[in-house]
């Protein structure tokens, strides 16, 4: 925990140039505590005049940055504006992961999207290691509402479908179009499956633009 001290020190001299500079420990589950030697990760926020709201750094117990944005009341219990969320790069994932942690990077940025009065709101992108994107999707007053995008590692879409105040809507695509499944409302209605070639003649039947 002496780390975990002197860590603040040098970000409290960072945030030196806020009205008001607090500092917040959370324990294992994410939990405020007041009991420092409890702590697995902390805050720093600091009171934006201008803005009106208070900006906020989460860092892990090694000083790492986990997460950053800003809220508008200094409980931090509305959210407001951009988050960006960082996880560390695990050479023992595999292959992708370990060829990014050779290259010298050992943190990335796992999420992003933006708050509204406390709740997500439109879209929220998340990532894998290499930066290529993992999944778009789309917020409306904290519900899932929208176009929702799924992609492999090399960049492929491999699902693709509507979310309606938080349900499952309409046709969802899978499997590199070859199966489309009907919803409403969560519920399945159907469910259609195509062969390669199937699929292949449909494409071509598709005017080129």
């Amino acid at each position: 925990m002496n780390k975990i001290y002197i860590l603040l020190i040098f970000i409290l001299i960072s945030f030196s140039g806020f009205g008001q500079v607090r500092k917040v420990y959370f324990d294992e589950k994410d939990r405020v505590t007041t009991d420092s030697t409890q702590a697995a990760s902390y805050g720093i926020y600091g009171y934006l005049s201008g803005e009106k709201l208070w900006a906020f750094k989460k860092y892990d117990s090694e000083g790492c940055m986990m997460t950053t944005g800003a809220f508008s009341d200094s409980s931090l219990q509305i959210p407001e504006g951009k988050f960006v969320y960082y996880d560390w790069v695990d050479p023992n994932e595999g292959f992708r992961q370990l060829e990014v942690y050779t290259k010298g990077k050992e943190r990335y940025v796992t999420m992003s999207g933006n708050f509204v009065q406390g709740k997500q709101h439109g879209q929220w992108i998340s990532y894998y290691v290499d930066g290529s994107v993992k999944n778009v999707v789309n917020y409306e007053e904290g519900l899932l509402n929208g176009p929702f995008k799924s992609f492999d590692r090399d960049g492929d879409l491999v699902e693709t479908g509507q979310f309606l105040a938080g349900k499952r809507n309409g046709k969802w695509v899978t499997d590199g179009g070859l199966k489309v499944t009907t919803y409403k409302d969560d519920q399945v209605l159907s469910v259609e499956k195509k062969t390669k070639r199937q699929l292949r003649e449909e494409q071509q039947q598709k005017p080129k633009l």
